[in-house]
């Protein structure tokens, strides 16, 4: 949602009165993979953004999409690196990982403990 969005970006602008001065602003939506479940659609936080002049970034928490790309576009930015659309695409590859709930699943818990074995033979654990 955006809620306290209008609170902080009226303390910035009270701190920062001269619109050529604003620090770096970015406004991230969350679960860009569940449309039909965010609190605000894609129209609002564009036009929000736009408003102003924030940088947009749409992310899953849930699986993962985009928060690298999201974290490398914004160093990016603040080093004053201009980024090609390539190496965008590499820092928004998503490593999917499995998470083990240990009461729920006690025989998925002790496989990982022990590390489990990819298509080569090499020893695999995700703590």
């Amino acid at each position: 949602s955006f809620q306290n969005v209008e609170d902080w970006l009226a303390l910035v602008k009270k701190i920062f009165p001269d619109q050529s001065q604003m620090p770096y602003l970015g406004l991230v939506g969350n679960k860009v993979d569940m449309s039909h479940l965010r609190a605000v659609k894609a129209e609002m936080h564009v036009q929000l953004a736009e408003a102003n002049l924030m940088k947009s970034f749409y992310v899953s928490a849930k699986t993962g999409d985009s928060v690298n790309s999201t974290f490398y576009r914004v160093a990016s930015d603040l080093a004053g690196v201009a980024l090609t659309k390539p190496e965008v695409q590499v820092a928004s590859k998503v490593v999917k990982a499995e998470i083990i709930n240990h009461p729920d699943a006690p025989q998925q818990a002790a496989a990982a403990s022990e590390g489990q074995r990819d298509a080569k033979g090499k020893k695999c654990v995700v703590q």
